[in-house]
């Protein structure tokens, strides 16, 4: 049947060139059908017209093209195009295109391996490449590459974007220059202006006031995302895992008693807890369900109030209070967290200095006012004690306090070195006079042992 229909075109067109060339008008009588046996040939530059249009045309340029329509391909020098429908490709000066529709990829010029199937489909291309647009005014706008539209008016907004997938009717419907959007289902997408975002279901969109978005997520009907970088399943929907009926927003179940079938990689019991000075914790109840729990009342067994929390591997008192180990003390002195009766009995002791301001180097300043031996034997002598150093009377009072007590220790240390070092070098400069005394004095008796020579040798 096709190759009759071919065949009938062709020996039409020789008539009409033909008859046309020579001004002449072939009557068939009515009910008499023209039948011609044998090849019709269409010389390059002419066509075959309906009422004076052109709807069949042989190439005037190009190579293994194929028009059909009025204006088809009207300007195309290049190879390897199809186009049917009514001025489709009628601006194309390329090839490798294919064009299906009324006005289907008109305006393309030098755009190359499109396809183009639906009235206005592409209307707008000039160059884009490797599009793919299916449905009336898909990719109406567009002048990108590498889109892929199919749906009435999908992507019909489109101008320099790229990459772009949308399958649906009015599917990133007003996206004009976002690039590598993915958008599956009617209406998916139609408010999503910027990049690298992913629709799925229908009317599954960004908000109205947020279209801007990047990376972003929506699966279901209706899902809708306000935030870049994000994910959202379902409009008010519940999601399961493990299960096709989920009764909560997130239903997990692995089918095995006693596991949750949830992990949280970076956050394990040896982590530091980023909060605590809580009571409060998550716990299940007896239908699975995740609820906040108390160690306050009733959640909690053998105590009324929570009095320490573990922080890290350490164990804390929750609100600060000072700890007394021991019977026949109530409070401990202020500034003081800690008291226990009757001794403690450890290997190791190491007392936390704060600052270096609380340590003895100051001894070692220039400006340090040490005190002279004098000052310090006076002191003594009427105080009973070293001066700075707390009295006997006031250990018991006041307590001994550790790392004080081994602060004014070694800054004692420290002074009486420096009476050390001064005694030494008094000690040197004394040695010194001394020598130069004793050389003073040798040179004094060798004059008078040689006076006395000199005498006796007179006599």
């Amino acid at each position: 049947m096709r190759h009759n229909i071919y065949s009938f075109l062709s020996v039409l067109c020789v008539l009409i060139v033909q008859v046309q060339a020579i001004g002449q008008t072939i009557d068939v009588p009515t009910g008499s059908p023209l039948t011609i046996n044998g090849n019709l040939n269409l010389p390059t530059g002419f066509s075959l017209q309906y009422n004076a249009q052109t709807i069949l045309r042989g190439p005037a340029a190009g190579s293994f093209n194929t028009y059909l329509g009025i204006e088809s391909g009207n300007s195309t020098q290049g190879t390897q195009n199809t186009f049917i429908g009514y001025q489709s490709g009628y601006s194309n000066t390329a090839g490798a295109n294919t064009f299906l529709g009324f006005q289907a990829g008109r305006t393309n010029t030098s755009g190359t391996a499109n396809v183009f199937i639906g009235s206005q489909a592409g209307y707008t291309n000039t160059t884009g490449t490797g599009n793919m647009f299916l449905g009336q005014q898909a990719g109406y706008n567009s002048t990108a590459s590498y889109n892929l539209f199919m749906g009435n008016s999908s992507g019909s907004t489109n101008t320099t974007g790229l990459g772009n997938t949308a399958i649906g009717d009015g599917s990133l419907l007003r996206n004009s220059v976002g690039t590598h959007n993915v958008a599956i289902g009617r209406f998916a997408g139609v408010e999503s202006r910027n990049d690298e975002n992913t629709f799925i279901g229908f009317a599954a969109d960004v908000t109205p006031d947020t279209p801007n978005l990047t990376n972003a997520t929506a699966i279901g009907a209706r899902a809708r995302v306000s935030q870049s970088n994000s994910i959202v399943l379902g409009a008010n929907a519940n999601v399961g895992i493990g299960t096709g009926a989920p009764t909560a927003k997130l239903h997990i179940t692995t089918g095995v008693t006693g596991t949750s079938g949830l992990r949280l990689q970076n956050l394990t019991s040896s982590n530091t807890a980023s909060v605590t000075n809580q009571t409060k914790f998550l716990t299940v109840d007896g239908n699975g369900n995740v609820i906040l729990g108390s160690l306050n009342g009733s959640a909690r067994e053998g105590a009324s109030d929570a009095l320490w929390q573990r922080k890290g591997s350490f164990l804390q008192s929750t609100n600060g209070e000072s700890i007394i180990i021991g019977q026949g003390v109530d409070k401990t002195p202020t500034d003081y967290n800690l008291f226990v009766s009757k001794g403690i009995l450890t290997e190791k002791v190491k007392v936390a200095v704060k600052n270096t301001n609380e340590w003895s180097d100051k001894v070692f300043e220039k400006n340090y006012p040490l005190k002279s031996l004098k000052e310090v034997e006076l002191h003594i002598k009427k105080n009973g004690h070293l001066p700075g150093v707390p009295s006997a009377v006031e250990m018991v009072e006041q307590g001994n306090d550790l790392h004080k007590t081994d602060t004014k220790l070694l800054e004692k240390i420290e002074e009486l070195t420096l009476y050390t070092i001064q005694l030494a070098k008094d000690n040197q400069k004394q040695s010194r006079s001394l020598q130069i005394l004793k050389r003073q004095h040798q040179a004094e008796i060798n004059e008078l042992k040689q006076l006395i020579r000199q005498s006796r040798n007179k006599k």
